[in-house]
Parts: C-alpha cells; sequence; structure tokens
C-alpha cells in the first residue's frame, strides 16, 4: 500500500509541476504578445526589432504547447527552438541586407553573412546526437550557447553606443 501511495504522491507532484509549467508559459506567451503588441502600435520601424519579438511570441508558444502535453517533454527539444529561430532570423536580416545594400556598408552585410553562417553551424552543433542524449553535454552546450549571446550583446551594445 505505501508503494502504492507513493506512486500517487509522485503522479501528483508530476502534474502539479506541469500545472505551473502551463502557467508559467502562458504568462511568458501573454507577455511576449504585449510586447509585439506594444512595438507594432508604437509604429516600429526596426524590422529586425519586429522579428525578435515575433519569434519570441512563437517560442512561448511551443514551449506551452509542450507543457500542456502533461507528459515529460525533451528538455533539449526545446532548448533548441530558440537556436532554430536564430538561424531563421540571421537568414532573414542577411536578405533584408542584401535588398538594402545601396543603404548599408559592406561591413555590415558582410557581419549579418557571418551571423547567419554561425546561427547555421550554432544549430548543427546543437543537433549532435552527444549533445542531445547526455545531460552533461546538454548542460555544456547551453552554458557555451550562454556565453555567446552575452558576447554578442556586449558587441552590439558597443558598437550601438560607439555610433558604428
Amino acid at each position: 500500500m505505501s508503494q502504492e501511495n507513493s506512486q500517487n504522491e509522485q503522479s501528483h507532484k508530476a502534474h502539479a509541476a506541469t500545472d505551473v509549467d502551463v502557467r508559467y508559459f502562458q504568462k511568458k506567451l501573454e507577455l511576449a504578445k504585449h510586447d509585439l503588441q506594444t512595438a507594432l502600435d508604437a509604429n516600429m520601424n526596426s524590422k529586425l526589432s519586429l522579428l525578435r519579438l515575433e519569434n519570441q511570441v512563437a517560442f512561448a508558444k511551443k514551449l506551452l504547447e509542450q507543457a500542456g502535453k502533461h507528459t515529460d517533454h525533451d528538455l533539449h527539444k526545446s532548448h533548441l527552438q530558440p537556436v532554430k529561430n536564430d538561424v531563421i532570423l540571421a537568414e532573414e536580416q542577411l536578405d533584408w541586407a542584401k535588398k538594402a545594400s545601396a543603404y548599408l556598408r559592406e561591413d555590415q552585410i558582410k557581419r549579418m553573412a557571418l551571423a547567419a553562417q554561425l546561427a547555421r553551424l550554432a544549430l548543427e552543433r546543437a543537433e549532435q546526437p552527444e549533445i542531445t542524449a547526455d545531460p552533461m553535454q546538454h548542460l555544456q552546450w547551453q552554458i557555451d550557447r550562454l556565453r555567446s549571446e552575452l558576447l554578442s550583446l556586449q558587441v552590439e551594445f558597443e558598437r550601438t553606443r560607439s555610433g558604428h
């Protein structure tokens, strides 16, 4: 009987955790939609910012769908989605830059091309079997990704601050 109580308790805890996940991701989606709508209402002209906000909405929807299934979802797949979004965003930025090449410096276009190549390689790396199968490899992958994102943000901040 105690084993049955233990299983019921574990099932209840799993369901409670899933419920928290669902509520959390619902709020995350609500915030992402609000940010996107605010940008649209303000007639934001930055196509890049709008693409990022749209990607945030898509990612939040994906997380909510997975949490709502009430099953153990693959954590790596959840973390893989923003990497896929980064590839889409980088390629869209590069396409936009090529179309607007008359208004951009050559180094800006080159940077976008390099960013698109890096995003594709990051996705390729993230999909390697050893990273998807081993939790420690997955954790190291996440740390590397966060370091890279932090560096990119620092570079972007400095570039914006200096006016280049």
